[in-house]
């Protein structure tokens, strides 16, 4: 087997579980925060830009998101699956804009640890792990589009945008597309948010009054981060409101 096609294996295999590697290494990084003693970086600095790459992220998710064409991959984890070539709106500034956001806000909410050096351990992982999982993808493009995909990999960059390159989607934006597509990611940095936020807490207020009101703030917002992803799950699965959006 060569190494190319070795890649591809493993890209192919990631790509399945594409959903449960990443919160494998936020559970490490989890307990990682509770055990490093080392120095950390100036708090203010750290929420700053962690917030600013989980949002800027969510941002091109869902710019992508609602305007992409029916019939790809999407949430689908099984296959690969395209019946058209993405190439105008995001697409058209760099090939993998999905992959980018994610890469982005996982970065983001390493950041947020303020572990220098886990910070440049999680931007080497990401970028080593969607790097295959798009190698994988883009042979099944090469394979299925021939040279409409040629033409469209020649021109668009891989993961570092050129907005020079923007052309406006054919497809009108859709919230009902994003809410029905997007509302899993939010729920989840929703809730990472909430774990960092409880931790940080723990780790820098002694027991007391405050603490207790602090940490009671955290449980009402977990509360309405539950309502928020069931009543989503809800809407999608049990009323036809997203039905068209198949």
């Amino acid at each position: 087997m060569s190494v190319n096609s070795s890649i591809e294996q493993i890209g192919n295999q990631l790509f399945k579980y594409r959903g449960f590697v990443p919160v494998i290494f936020a559970v490490v990084a989890f307990f990682i925060q509770l055990k490093d003693t080392q120095e950390r970086m100036s708090y203010g600095s750290c929420e700053e830009i962690a917030l600013f790459l989980v949002v800027f992220g969510h941002v091109i998710r869902a710019f992508t998101v609602g305007h992409r064409s029916m019939h790809t991959s999407g949430r689908n984890r099984s296959h690969q699956v395209a019946e058209v070539l993405n190439t105008k709106g995001m697409y058209a500034i760099v090939r993998h804009p999905l992959y980018l956001a994610n890469i982005l806000i996982w970065i983001g909410w390493t950041t947020l640890l303020c572990i220098p050096w886990l910070i440049v351990v999680a931007t080497i992982v990401f970028v080593l792990y969607y790097y295959f999982i798009m190698y994988a993808e883009e042979q099944f493009l090469r394979r299925k589009f021939g040279q409409e995909y040629e033409s469209w990999h020649r021109r668009t960059p891989r993961l570092i945008p050129n907005p020079f390159l923007y052309t406006a989607s054919s497809n009108d934006f859709s919230w009902r597309i994003v809410f029905k597509n997007e509302y899993p990611g939010w729920t989840a940095s929703m809730t990472i948010a909430l774990c960092i936020y409880s931790l940080l807490a723990n780790m820098s207020y002694p027991i007391s009054t405050y603490y207790f009101l602090y940490m009671k703030g955290w449980m009402i917002f977990g509360g309405g981060i539950a309502l928020f992803g069931l009543t989503f799950r809800f809407i999608k699965h049990r009323t036809k409101l997203f039905h068209e959006m198949d």
